[in-house]
């Protein structure tokens, strides 16, 4: 959990719950590390209401707020304070401005239902509309919310600051959750783990670290039918996201063996082929369940048992003597499922030709899967996206894909608004989006740098950024990879145009020569909305399907999709 500080903060319990109607409050995170602190939460769609429940250890003369902020700050923050007067429970909705000055808003949205103060426990049930059409309310979408709370002492003080002894802590969660049926595991389950054999992480900031190993022998084919991140102990702080890939060899072909950095020279050329994804695990993801429909295949006569684990790790203190045996648990079954299950990547290449300027407040970066590329890998009957996981390293604050067929935008596949790099779900789908051949899909991350003095390049590193959706389907298709990056010469032709250095190759020195102007960076964001762009419609052993990929022209939204405000009649058209 992220925290401001909590030297003051009383052992406290938040546990949202439906009212006596609305019975299921499935959800649960903890909220410190000691667990002292607990959310739940419960949602009906059909009346848009979430359910709270909150109660702890406070003492009569405190006070709790409890909220939501666009980032987790608490300027610019919807409030719910909660006071305790003659053993009663009193609730006002507040806000806060950008100078963190505490008011109550003229529109009260949320309920109280019940409020019960004894022997110091506090016990509350209240709720609230997801949108509430009050300006001064934030409006609870289905991506990720920061949730913060504190305690204050006395009473609060409208009209003034918060003060500094009221200590806030902020914990990131999914609250409206898609209402999906259980998972079905039978009951032969068992598991098996892809961890690093207990390395030594490197004194440098971002190592990629690579290690070969083997999948268990299976004679007969099985299904992947869940699969978790396994973090050392104490190591959070080092792992940002880990892939398992598997290798598109031959049964009987024996691959070197190699423990060390990805990007390191020297490593096996074979491990090229190396490039299906079949589990993956970022920064605050749960374990991902396949749905009924779906498992990833392993095992049988025809396939090979190698497998390559990519952890990212991130030290920028460069400690010295960390052991890590970080990886995946995955959890199989001899009973198969309809489908094979796969995993696309869909967004911007890994490349320093896609940049961000510095002191940019939402910098948008488009990446394509374009109509030729579905049309020539996809099957006949398209596929079926059932979950998505959300990218970018540091600077990312908003992410979402959109999906177009014959010009015309569909619903869009995912959305988060309040995207933070340090909560990347695998988050599964309300509906399972049907992908046909000939859609396109575009992938927009948008990347704040106010603190960066710099450019802020694409590529590997932490320090630098990438652009991201890892779309979970099934049936399983050959496509592994379809992501763009600006096509070559339309980049020459504008850094020169931006009078960067000529005298060098390197894209990235010389975006890091630009003299960065506001024209000039938005001369840079309309070139990459309209620009040509070069194509990785990329097979899972590495290869690109046939076809010139090199400068393709980008998919056109001729029919934007249209959404319906609840609180108001005017049509909106998102971007």
């Amino acid at each position: 959990m992220d925290t401001i500080s909590f030297a003051a903060l009383i052992p406290l319990v938040f546990l949202i719950h439906p009212a006596s109607s609305f019975s299921d409050f499935r959800y649960k995170v903890d909220l410190d590390a000691e667990r002292n602190l607990v959310l739940r939460w419960g949602v009906h769609y059909d009346s848009q209401t979430i359910y709270f429940e909150l109660s702890g250890s406070i003492f009569m003369h405190n006070w709790v707020a409890f909220g939501f902020s666009n980032y987790g700050d608490v300027i610019d923050a919807d409030l719910a304070i909660f006071e305790v007067h003659s053993n009663k429970v009193h609730i006002k909705d507040c806000w806060t401005d950008r100078n963190a000055v505490l008011r109550m808003d003229y529109r009260q949205s949320y309920k109280l239902t019940t409020g019960e103060w004894k022997h110091n426990k506090l016990f509350l049930r209240f709720q609230r509309k997801f949108e509430t059409c009050d300006p001064k309310d934030y409006i609870i979408d289905t991506g990720t919310t920061h949730v913060i709370f504190g305690v204050g002492n006395g009473f609060p003080r409208f009209g003034f600051r918060l003060p500094s002894s009221v200590k806030f802590g902020l914990q990131r969660v999914q609250l409206l959750k898609p209402d999906l049926p259980d998972p079905e595991i039978p009951p032969d389950t068992w598991s098996f783990d892809i961890v690093n054999p207990k390395i030594t992480i490197p004194d440098r900031e971002t190592t990629y670290w690579w290690y070969v190993t083997k999948l268990p022998k299976l004679d007969r084919k099985h299904h992947i039918i869940k699969y978790e991140g396994i973090i050392t102990e104490g190591n959070a702080q080092f792992v940002h996201h880990i892939e398992v890939f598997h290798c598109q060899v031959g049964p009987h072909v024996t691959l070197t063996s190699y423990n060390g950095p990805g990007m390191a020279e020297g490593k096996p050329p074979e491990l090229a082929a190396c490039r299906e994804v079949i589990g993956a695990w970022a920064m605050g993801a749960s374990a991902m369940y396949l749905p009924n429909e779906a498992g990833t295949a392993i095992g049988g006569p025809h396939m090979s048992q190698y497998v390559l684990l990519e952890v990212h790790l991130n030290n920028p203190g460069l400690k010295t003597g960390v052991i890590d045996s970080s990886g995946i648990r995955f959890h199989v079954t001899k009973h198969l499922r309809r489908y094979d299950s796969g995993i696309m990547e869909l967004g911007l290449e890994y490349t320093n030709k896609m940049a961000i300027p510095p002191g940019q407040g939402m910098f948008e970066l488009p990446g394509y899967c374009t109509t030729d590329c579905t049309r020539i890998a996809l099957p006949h009957s398209g596929i079926r996206v059932y979950a998505s996981q959300l990218h970018t390293h540091l600077t990312g604050r908003k992410v979402y894909t959109k999906h177009i067929r014959n010009g015309i935008e569909l619903p869009e596949l995912n959305r988060d608004n309040h995207y933070s790099p340090h909560f990347q779900e695998i988050r599964a789908l309300p509906r399972h989006v049907h992908v046909l051949p000939g859609d396109a899909l575009i992938t927009s991350c948008f990347d704040s740098t106010l603190n960066r003095s710099a450019v802020t390049l694409g590529g590997f590193s932490i320090r630098e950024e990438m652009c991201v959706n890892y779309i979970h389907y099934y049936p399983r298709c050959d496509l592994e990879v379809c992501k763009s990056s600006i096509s070559d010469w339309t980049l020459d032709l504008f850094l020169k145009m931006a009078k960067a250095r000529n005298d060098v190759d390197d894209v990235g020195l010389r975006y890091q020569s630009v003299d960065w102007n506001p024209a000039k960076v938005t001369s840079l964001q309309l070139l990459y909305k309209n620009a040509p762009i070069s194509m990785q419609c990329n097979k899972s052993d590495g290869s690109r399907f046939p076809g010139e990929w090199s400068s393709k022209a980008i998919p056109r939204i001729i029919l934007p999709n249209r959404e319906r405000s609840m609180c108001t009649k005017d049509i909106s058209w998102f971007t």
